[in-house]
């Protein structure tokens, strides 16, 4: 149990990394595919 709660925080981590990195980007198409993917790992 405790591996899966490990691998769940790196998930939200990994989701809130992408999700500042689509904030900060200035191409519209990485912006794009990194705020996809926040969400993809949000789920």
């Amino acid at each position: 149990m405790k591996d899966m709660q490990t691998h769940l925080e790196k998930l939200r981590v990994e989701a809130e990394e992408c999700e500042l990195i689509s904030k900060l980007a200035t191409n519209t198409i990485k912006k794009e595919l990194f705020a996809k993917l926040a969400a993809q790992h949000a789920h």
